[in-house]
């Protein structure tokens, strides 16, 4: 399971001590790091044109092979799956350019409302009157537990929004109890999820797709188990909400255009 596949590097960086000497500078030289200086690195799943499998390409990484999650922003591969826990869900619909004009992402939507003004083309794709694609886009923002609780983004598109649908209904299926014995709905990050890979088709061919399993509750999560404070994790999640919440931190969508195009071209 990915929550026990945690190398010994990753151990060792989660129970670093904490007598460092370096708590008295705590965040300093960060002073003026603001919302534009900070993207969220995005996972995705390597398909057989992407760019990290050409080695001619400078996105390329080496070992990565074709159904692979990898870490796009640092360039590292989990051949067995992520361990995240989900913090925050967002949908927006990306306005692309075009992809001969090179112009890549030209707006992000928020209202659904978009989708009125578009036509579907042959590929049943919406399309603006000016040409632009409009991608509907699910993202989940969370914490890979795998990489030592690093920040990221996963985003769902096209034949992959199913997914998403079904993540959220497992979520909103979490419930706990009050002290009164009344339910609430357990907040995002109070359940982790074990992410793999898992081969699809149609009639226009074959990828590679998300696979989301339940995975421990953060309360279930302990140190002898995962080197893991849940505690920590849970505050962890929670800064990282605040900071998502306030536009201090964004997501790299930029990136997503060459693994829309990989995911299309493999269909």
């Amino acid at each position: 399971m990915a929550n026990k596949a945690l190398t010994t590097a990753q151990k060792s960086e989660l129970t670093s001590p904490t007598d460092s000497g370096f708590e008295e500078y705590a965040g300093a030289g960060l002073e003026q790091v603001t919302a534009d200086d900070l993207l969220v690195p995005r996972l995705g799943i390597l398909q057989s044109l992407s760019p990290q499998l050409k080695k001619s390409k400078s996105e390329y990484i080496e070992g990565a092979e074709e159904g692979q999650i990898a870490d796009l922003g640092t360039g590292e591969i989990f051949p067995d799956g992520i361990w995240f826990l989900p913090v925050y869900y967002r949908k927006e619909y990306l306005e692309w350019a075009p992809r001969d004009t090179g112009k890549g992402l030209v707006n992000i939507h928020a209202d659904p409302a978009i989708l009125d003004q578009t036509t579907r083309d042959d590929k049943n794709r919406p399309i603006m009157p000016n040409g632009n694609l409009i991608s509907e886009t699910a993202q989940f923002f969370g914490l890979n537990l795998s990489a030592g609780r690093r920040m990221c983004f996963l985003p769902m598109t096209s034949t992959q929004l199913k997914k998403a649908r079904r993540w959220n209904t497992l979520a909103m299926g979490e419930k706990l109890k009050r002290g009164d014995g009344s339910e609430f709905t357990a907040p995002l990050f109070y359940r982790t999820y074990n992410l793999t890979t898992a081969e699809e088709s149609n009639a226009q061919g074959e990828w590679a797709g998300w696979k989301v399993d339940r995975g421990l509750a953060l309360p279930e999560i302990t140190m002898e188990d995962h080197a893991m404070d849940w505690k920590q994790i849970k505050a962890e999640a929670l800064e990282f909400l605040a900071s998502l919440i306030k536009g201090e931190a964004r997501a790299d969508v930029n990136s997503m255009a060459d693994e829309d195009s990989a995911t299309e071209k493999a269909m």
